[in-house]
């Protein structure tokens, strides 16, 4: 029995775990969804094409949306049945896994353009929108990769979207085996969150969701290899946490916050110094890249006057941080959700309890203050910090770009957030089950 619970806390068994059940999900959704049933479809397929066909930066023209914010308008030009997205479906990520089972009924519609003469469009125009400037460009290079070599082999258009669904997972998949074989304890944990069904599904779709979920998972690895370490980390180390951080920020940056946690690393394996030089490398890629192309070519549809709300949000911030707070508390009510999320929920809730608990009774000395007990288990309240930063970060961001907080009542929640917004914060959960610091604070102890 000792055996076999070795066996299955090793790397080997875990990403092995981890590949096949990502992999028989993956190929469910790619074959039963079809690749325009996602939230969003006017924003990740074009941006995917853009990039792929190295438009992206092309220039923007500055106009008012109907609700007086200023907007910068990209035009892509190329394949008709490319750029029209035919048979394209804007759905919850809940009811898109649902199509696995019961049948996706656009995806015949999806596969038509296949047997359409290509043409040569400009958009967006009178009929079709693109938002290929919602996100920084090489947020979608998984799925660019794939596109483009379908392209190349001059695949018919589904079979080009759908050889960019297999990029990102391919991409995906290795991220994740990297998250797994990093980290120093509970593996198997790990790899049960990068494979969850929500998970699985935005891995293998042309969303950005799941490459923000492996790069989290991807620092919260690194942050506990390095609280393992017997020496000083050098400087490649913190060039790669740093670049961790950058590559979240340019994604979404509230999911930047658990880079934070590199801070909190103890002096034995990093120094003042080391982590001042991660925080350079990090504001220097984002003052490089990302934010010339934010000032330049960004940016993001909005439901109301967000300068308003901000100066709303700004005049009352203790009724504003109300809202933000109500409307996190009901993120846990898993309303008008379908019986097995609430089940996988509760599931993760509890698995995750168990954990704590496991990991607190195993450094418990009989003897604790609330001090020395924070101080061991600091990492546990970091991680719940940063997760509650994230969720809250997030609300704010919906709430200011589709809700008018002005007419809003005290009590009402926050419309226009979704449940795989939550997704990338999950690995930050793992934190505080792997690195213990032990008492002077300065040699961390790993959670057995």
């Amino acid at each position: 029995m000792k055996h076999v619970a070795h066996v299955l806390k090793g790397t080997a068994c875990n990403i092995f775990i981890f590949l096949v059940l990502f992999a028989l999900q993956a190929c469910m959704f790619i074959v039963q969804v079809g690749p325009l049933t996602i939230p969003d479809p006017d924003m990740h397929p074009l941006s995917t094409y853009a990039l792929a066909t190295g438009q992206s930066l092309n220039p923007v023209a500055k106009d008012k949306d109907a609700h007086g914010n200023t907007v910068k308008q990209q035009s892509i030009e190329g394949d008709s049945r490319l750029l029209t997205i035919p048979g394209f479906t804007n759905v919850l990520i809940v009811e898109s896994i649902s199509s696995a089972t019961q049948g996706d009924s656009s995806r015949e519609t999806q596969q038509s353009a296949d047997d359409v003469m290509a043409d040569h469009i400009v958009v967006p125009d009178g009929t079709h929108t693109n938002r290929s400037n919602a996100y920084f460009p090489l947020d979608y290079l998984p799925q660019a990769i794939g596109l483009k070599i379908a392209m190349l082999v001059n695949l018919p258009p589904y079979a080009q979207w759908q050889a960019a669904r297999i990029s990102n997972s391919i991409l995906y998949a290795i991220m994740g085996c990297f998250a797994i074989a990093l980290l120093p304890r509970w593996k198997s944990l790990m790899a049960l969150l990068l494979v969850i069904p929500p998970v699985a599904f935005v891995a293998s779709s042309l969303m950005i969701d799941g490459m923000i979920v492996a790069l989290s998972a991807c620092m919260v690895a690194a942050i506990a290899a390095a609280a393992e370490g017997k020496r000083l980390i050098s400087l490649p180390r913190t060039a790669v946490l740093g670049v961790l951080a950058w590559a979240l920020a340019c994604e979404k940056l509230p999911y930047a916050f658990v880079a934070v946690a590199v801070l909190f690393l103890p002096s034995a394996v990093m120094t003042v110094r080391r982590k001042l030089e991660f925080v350079g490398i990090a504001a220097v890629l984002t003052g490089a890249l990302y934010l010339p192309w934010s000032v330049l070519f960004g940016s993001s549809l909005a439901q109301v006057d967000v300068s308003h709300n901000v100066s709303v949000a700004l005049s009352h911030p203790i009724l504003t941080i109300g809202k933000i707070v109500h409307s996190m508390l009901f993120l846990g009510t898993f309303a008008y959700l379908p019986t097995w999320y609430v089940a996988m929920a509760a599931v993760l809730g509890l698995v995750w309890l168990v954990a704590v608990a496991y990991t607190v009774k195993q450094h418990w000395t009989g003897q604790v203050t609330l001090a020395s007990w924070a101080g061991r288990h600091r990492f546990l309240v970091l991680g719940l910090v940063i997760a509650a930063a994230e969720i809250a970060a997030f609300v704010l961001f919906v709430g200011l770009t589709w809700n008018d907080l002005a007419s809003m009542s005290r009590f009402e929640v926050f419309e226009g957030i979704q449940g795989r917004y939550a997704l990338p914060i999950l690995p930050v959960f793992l934190l505080g089950l792997v690195v213990v610091d032990n008492r002077n604070g300065r040699q961390p102890a790993l959670a057995h």
